[in-house]
């Protein structure tokens, strides 16, 4: 077998060779994978997240206070944004480029030994938890993909994992159901027998679904309401770190770590993903990069920018395929914030091959009198946004677009 040797090589031979068996969604292939790993996923102790918003967040903040603890822990989230290693980090980083590649060619010779074909997502996830397995680890935080109940992450039976479902709302309602007690129950699918569960406080029909799942399974169920937070958050991460800070406090109890100093709280507070919030400072322009790709995502956090003094700007959106009534959400969203819309128009280079973005047509057509402008090509549509006259420029609508931008927007802020 052909040896892999960089990074964007691992992600050229996925999309050519994995399953394109996305919209099947079962975990009996994934059980299949991980008997041949000899089943990884039972080795360590888990924190598992699942929700429609703040899941990543949420797990880099639990991540980064468990090492603040003094616990080795290991971190896998998707999408990536900068590298494909990010979905396998341990001590809060990414692991090496080359220990990446060594693992991952020994872990295509063995499901080519058995035969086996995952998709792209499931590869990733079994490669991370049998690395997780390999580097003995105290912890180590799951995020799942979307979903939860027939998610590929969710294959962690132990008695002791800790499940964390944050905000619910309405997203891949197509696959999880048209409201958000059906989809309630698709992320509640991740506990299981005798699980710890910490929940975000939120809607009564919602908070119902989760007790009924919980019960179902004998486990042990937390509602967790607004903590403090340092004040350098932004609104939208505050809700996050509440989750973070309840779930390091039970394992704390439960398994006898350290109580975390202020200085260690302040310094985990800053542990954020990539393409969350993030602002770059080019020239007398102020650009927000942020992934929030459904409605209630945009609205919490252009709520957050508007507390921070960000009114309106020009806005460089688009939405990665999605019912129509994602799309008018969105739409309506972005519609408060925008002066100005610039429509670009990418493919997804990661998880799957067909996945397009394709609202520019759409959104041309349902934002009614907003000044919008189509620019198919994603470095010409950032040019003609760092060209406008407002001072705040935006992008958001997809993390597949921001990791797409990121790097430009780095090198034009000189770092």
């Amino acid at each position: 077998m052909k040896q892999i040797t960089s990074l964007d090589e691992v992600v050229a031979y996925l999309l050519e060779n994995a399953s394109d068996l996305t919209r099947d969604y079962r975990l009996d292939r994934m059980r299949e994978v991980l008997k041949v790993l000899d089943n990884p996923q039972e080795k360590f102790k888990a924190i598992h997240v699942a929700g429609t918003s703040g899941k990543t967040s949420t797990s880099y903040f639990i991540r980064a206070l468990l090492e603040a603890g003094g616990q080795r822990t290991g971190l896998t989230v998707s999408p990536h944004i900068v590298a494909v290693n990010e979905r396998v980090q341990i001590a809060g980083v990414p692991i090496e480029e080359s220990t990446f590649l060594a693992y991952f060619n020994e872990f295509l010779g063995l499901l080519d030994a058995a035969k086996l074909c995952p998709t792209y997502f499931e590869s990733l996830v079994a490669l991370a938890y049998w690395i997780f397995a390999r580097e003995n680890l105290d912890y180590v935080v799951v995020e799942t993909g979307f979903g939860g109940l027939l998610d590929g992450t969710n294959t962690i039976t132990r008695a002791d994992k800790v499940c964390v479902l944050t905000n619910i709302g309405l997203d891949h309602t197509h696959i999880l159901g048209d409201t958000v007690e059906k989809i309630a129950y698709q992320k509640a699918g991740i506990i299981q027998p005798h699980n710890y569960v910490l929940v975000r406080s939120q809607r009564a029909s919602v908070m119902a679904v989760f007790r009924e799942q919980a019960a179902s399974q004998r486990a042990t169920l937390q509602e967790v309401d607004e903590m403090d937070a340092p004040d350098f958050l932004p609104e939208f991460q505050r809700q996050n770190w509440a989750m973070a800070r309840a779930t390091y406090e039970y394992l704390r109890r439960r398994d006898e770590l350290p109580k975390l100093s202020s200085e260690q709280l302040e310094h985990a507070a800053h542990q954020t993903p990539p393409g969350r919030g993030e602002i770059y400072r080019i020239g007398d322009k102020t650009i927000i990069l942020d992934g929030a790709h459904n409605p209630q995502k945009l609205e919490i956090f252009l709520h957050s920018l508007r507390a921070q003094g960000y009114a309106s700007g020009a806005v460089l959106a688009n939405i990665v395929e999605a019912p129509d009534t994602k799309l008018t959400g969105c739409i309506a969203e972005i519609e408060k914030f925008a002066t100005h819309w610039i429509v670009p128009e990418f493919r997804v280079g990661q998880d799957v091959m067909n996945r397009h973005s394709f609202a520019a047509d759409y959104v041309i057509e349902h934002a009614g009198n907003m000044s919008i402008e189509k620019i198919p090509d994603i470095h010409e549509a950032l040019a003609a946004l760092l060209r406008r006259p407002e001072s705040t420029l935006l992008i958001t609508g997809s993390l597949y677009l921001v990791s797409l931008l990121r790097p430009e927007l780095l090198k034009l802020q000189g770092k």
